[in-house]
């Protein structure tokens, strides 16, 4: 899995990016990130977020062009932990690489750590060159207030170009 072969990094099943602790901390898993630094050619990433439960990971395996992959779970309970990655020939363009991005969902109650979602959804925000929000049903008041949530996300998202001398990086500046 994840083995270069020409410029392109084949994939037959995702691997874990970023991997959710039981104390919710989130940590970069070495062997993804061997696998993103094998591709020599230009990546479209692709991330989806949305509340748990909802589907991102069937939506994701449709992306990737596969009936399997992600791990579907068919509890009430959240199946995908973290992000997850897929690294798949683009479709379309035989020069580029897709990287699918499966996240874990939002809004479980079972989680400790009120900002484990904001972390989790700036990550995603940050590392995609195409972010999809998934919402299902129709468009409600929940709805608005869910991409309230995300405009709101934005505003805690700050990248530092550079750090000044002596400055020290505050854990919420990415």
């Amino acid at each position: 899995m994840g083995e270069p072969q020409g410029l392109f990094v084949v994939m037959e099943k995702p691997v874990c990016l970023i991997s959710s602790t039981t104390t919710s901390d989130l940590q970069v898993e070495k062997k993804a990130l061997d696998i993103l630094k094998s591709i020599r050619q230009p990546v479209v990433v692709v991330a989806i977020v949305g509340m748990y439960r909802t589907g991102k990971s069937y939506l994701m395996n449709r992306l990737a062009g596969k009936q399997t992959g992600f791990s579907l779970g068919s509890t009430i309970q959240s199946e995908t932990k973290g992000i997850w990655m897929w690294c798949r020939p683009h479709p379309r363009r035989d020069d580029q690489t897709l990287v699918l991005l499966d996240s874990e969902g939002l809004g479980d109650v079972r989680k400790e750590d009120e900002t484990h979602d904001t972390w989790i959804f700036s990550l995603a925000i940050l590392l995609s060159s195409t972010f999809v929000y998934n919402s299902m049903g129709t468009i409600n008041n929940e709805s608005v207030m869910s991409m309230h949530y995300v405009t709101e996300l934005t505003e805690h998202i700050k990248v530092k170009s550079s750090k000044e001398e002596g400055e020290e990086m505050s854990p919420t500046v990415f």
